[in-house]
Formats: C-alpha cells, sequence, structure tokens
C-alpha cells in the first residue's frame, strides 16, 4: 500500500513538472501565451520581474480568491496549494531559462501544439492523482460551483477573466497588448479537448492507482 501512495506522489509530482513544461513552451511560441499564465507574463514583460516569481504570486491571488469565495466553507488543507505554486513556478522558472524562443512562423506552430499537448497531460498527471489540485483548476472548480454550473464552464470563465486583466494592464501601463495572441485563443480551445481526448486513455490508469492507494 505504501509503495502504490508512493507511486501516486511521484506521478502526481512528475504531473508538476510536465504541467510547468507545458505553461513555459507556451510562452516561447511568439503566437501568445497560455491565459493561465497571461497575467503572469505580462507583468514579468512589463516590470522585468522573472516569470517564476510572478506567476507564484498570481498563484497567491488565486488562493486569495477561493477563499473568499468559499468563505467559512474554505478547508485548511486547501493552503497546500501554497506548495504546489511554489513547485510549479520553480520549475516555470527553470524552464523559462533554459527553453529556446522560437523563431520562425513553422517553429512557432509546432512549438505552440507541443505545449498545448504537454499542458494537457500534466493536468491529466496532477489531477487524476486526486491530491491537492493546482490554484488555477481549483479556482476554476470554485467559479464553476458558485455560478451553478461545471468545472469546464469555471474553467472558462477563468481564462476568459485572465485575459481581459491582462489586455486592461498591457493596454493601461505600456499601450498595447502584452503576451496576448492567436497562440492564446488556439489554448483556450483545443487544451480541453486535448484533455479530454488523453483522458479517455488515461482515466483507467489514474482511477486505478488512487483506488489502490486509498
Amino acid at each position: 500500500m505504501k509503495m502504490i501512495f508512493n507511486k501516486r506522489v511521484g506521478i502526481y509530482l512528475l504531473g508538476i513538472v510536465v504541467l510547468a513544461c507545458g505553461i513555459t513552451l507556451n510562452t516561447k511560441t511568439n503566437l501568445g501565451v497560455s491565459p493561465i499564465i497571461s497575467v503572469a507574463y505580462c507583468a514579468t514583460e512589463i516590470g522585468g520581474v522573472s516569470l517564476g516569481i510572478t506567476t507564484f504570486l498570481w498563484y497567491m491571488v488565486m488562493i486569495g480568491m477561493q477563499a473568499i469565495l468559499l468563505r467559512r466553507d474554505f478547508k485548511i488543507w486547501q493552503l497546500l496549494q501554497v506548495g504546489v505554486s511554489f513547485l510549479t513556478s520553480w520549475f516555470i522558472g527553470i524552464f523559462d531559462e533554459i527553453l529556446p524562443m522560437a523563431q520562425t512562423m513553422g517553429a512557432r506552430v509546432g512549438v505552440l501544439m507541443l505545449a498545448i499537448l504537454v499542458t494537457a497531460l500534466g493536468m491529466i498527471l496532477t489531477v487524476g492523482m486526486k491530491i491537492v489540485p493546482n490554484p488555477a483548476d481549483g479556482l476554476a472548480n470554485v467559479l464553476g460551483q458558485k455560478m451553478g454550473k461545471d468545472l469546464g464552464f469555471g474553467k472558462n470563465l477563468f481564462d476568459f477573466t485572465s485575459i481581459v486583466i491582462s489586455v486592461t494592464v498591457g493596454f493601461s501601463l505600456v499601450g498595447r497588448l502584452v503576451g496576448i495572441g492567436l497562440g492564446t485563443v488556439v489554448t483556450m480551445v483545443l487544451t480541453g479537448r486535448v484533455v479530454a481526448v488523453i483522458n479517455r486513455f488515461a482515466e483507467g490508469f489514474c482511477r486505478k492507482i488512487v483506488e489502490e492507494s486509498d
């Protein structure tokens, strides 16, 4: 049982690394970043601060929003998202330093498709192990609940709100879009679809690991 639980934690941690890689790849396309990181990327480009740091701070805002929306229903264990935020942001900072920026249009499209695939895989591994959600998924879930809708609706609302914030900040401070482009829209539309396709094959595996460790 202990070995199975360790395997579950190991897969979860691998998912964090994969998710961080996918998110960072999205910033290297020169086509627009993923909505999940658009606010942090905007702050990095305007303020010159490390992407890892701005991502961590943005995750803290997400956790705070969950606490505000849930009030007494916000459980103490949900603060474990702080640790998840630190790990994800740390790996994003590492990947941001070592991954090159795509230069040609062919490379940009290829990196964008790879980013969507890798991000989707990371989401499946982290969510499927049912340990602690990353702050973006946690907030999306809360938004869906509060609106009387499902997680998918909450994710769409979160993505749209993030884009609006990024556009507003960009135009207000530097008079232009920062990090928002065609790739942002493509990522927002396709990531959920890719998750659904991969999950058909991975759902049984994830459920088996979780059930054996309970």
